[in-house]
């Protein structure tokens, strides 16, 4: 099953506060390629990676001839080039043809969600799982668009529905479990993604978020845990690098700190939180100049951001080390 990563919320603890940002994500799934008789579905992944959207580069053609189901295949071809655009073209146009065939309507949603039309791919999933009641993906999906939208409280009941009707839904739990810390349940939120991380014990996504969730319960060490796993699983994982480097700083343990943080910033070059909590920790040992440029470049991208106020405490603590 294709993973196709959405957006949430980040736990900055040096600067004690929770910064909205695209680090806890729901998940999507794969694309239906053929409906089967009856509620059977053969699933299969387009790619490893969300295809990124792309403008078409001429008008779509929609051969007249074509059936419902030829249309949904020709669809999921438009997926594999990464023509999101053109995809939605032909899954609307299968539509058209059958307005009962659930997998293009479910192919749609996952399209529109891709391209970033959750308000379109919310409907669509909607269609979907009016059309078959026991289609636990769609609900899966349906839930994740809604999370994503911002409203979890209309996401947990399509997730919960997801679950139980097909209770090795791995994503579902996930995505569960976000919705549940979106709404300050820290303790259903874990519960979740231990039951996701149960049916997916290679997920680095499930194992940083348990992190989240165990830090703001207090327990540095066990979140401490729980990023460095998911580091094992991706290294290349910048929120992971920086919320184990806040979390060392916070431990007292500073010079692993700063080794973590410039992890981080290896990775994303722009991480304004990252840059702030390395001036932190290099102000604590006494570097100063080194402290003073990573407040600037700290300010610098919470300017780009439009977030004032994390702008002026970078502008603050420059000053606070100039003086000094």
């Amino acid at each position: 099953m294709t993973d196709l990563i959405f957006g949430l919320v980040k736990f900055v603890p040096v600067i004690s506060t929770n910064t909205k940002r695209n680090f806890m994500k729901p998940v999507l799934g794969a694309f239906v390629l053929v409906l089967i008789v009856g509620n059977g579905w053969i699933e299969g992944a387009i790619a490893q990676k969300p295809p990124q959207k792309i403008q078409p580069q001429q008008q779509i053609i929609i051969p007249p001839n074509e059936s419902a189901d030829q249309l949904l295949e020709r669809g999921n071809a438009f997926v594999r080039l990464g023509n999101l655009e053109g995809a939605v073209v032909v899954f609307r146009a299968a539509i058209r043809k059958n307005p009962e065939l659930t997998a293009a309507h479910y192919n749609l949603g996952l399209a529109q969600a891709q391209a970033g039309k959750l308000k379109d791919a919310i409907y669509s999933f909607q269609r979907a799982t009016r059309l078959d009641p026991k289609f636990a993906i769609a609900f899966s999906n349906l839930g994740a668009a809604q999370l994503q939208s911002g409203d979890p409280t209309r996401a947990i009941p399509n997730l919960k529905r997801a679950v139980s009707l097909d209770p090795k839904l791995g994503v579902a739990y996930y995505n569960l479990g976000l919705a549940l810390k979106e709404k300050k349940d820290v303790d259903g939120a874990i519960a979740n993604l231990n039951k996701s991380l149960q049916l997916s014990p290679q997920s680095p996504e499930a194992l940083y978020n348990l992190g989240l969730l165990t830090q703001t319960k207090g327990d540095i060490p066990k979140s401490m845990a729980y990023y460095s796993k998911a580091l094992q699983l991706n290294p290349e994982y910048p929120e992971a690098y920086y919320n184990l480097g806040a979390a060392l700083l916070l431990q007292g343990d500073t010079e692993s700190a700063i080794a973590q943080l410039r992890n981080a910033l290896q990775f994303r070059k722009d991480y304004a939180e990252a840059f702030y909590t390395l001036g932190v920790a290099q102000s604590k040992i006494g570097q100063k100049q080194e402290a003073i440029q990573s407040f600037i470049q700290a300010q610098a991208y919470f300017n780009q951001q439009k977030n004032t106020a994390w702008a002026q405490q970078s502008d603050r603590q420059i000053q606070k080390l100039r003086i000094n």
